[in-house]
């Protein structure tokens, strides 16, 4: 699974000028502000969840740190666990991307 697309391809939140030139009936929706800021923000950082288990994998397969069968073994449990935090990564990306996506920018005034 890939990482959905950058923040910078949905439409950003509604303020200043924009906001103000909504309809008398239209607002901003503050919850598509916030889902857009999280998406941001956890966009810009899971890079680092995606590579957290990069500095063991080339310590085990780079060095003679642990050699043998066990090491052998452990390696392969460390890549499977590896894989699954990459794509955990990207699915919690692509469920604040959909949610974002299904959210309307303007909510009707009260």
């Amino acid at each position: 699974m890939a990482a959905p697309p950058p923040p910078g391809s949905l439409p950003p939140p509604l303020t200043g000028t924009a906001a103000a030139e909504l309809s008398p009936t239209e607002r901003p929706n503050p919850e598509y502000q916030q889902l857009y800021q999280a998406y941001a923000d956890a966009y810009g950082s899971i890079d680092r969840l995606r590579r957290a288990l990069d500095a063991p994998v080339k310590t085990l397969r780079g060095t003679d740190a642990w050699l043998g069968p066990e090491a052998r073994e452990w390696g392969g449990h460390l890549d499977t666990n590896r894989g699954t935090l990459q794509k955990a990564a990207d699915r919690i990306l692509w469920d604040i991307y959909d949610r974002l996506s299904a959210t309307q920018r303007t909510i009707a005034r009260v």
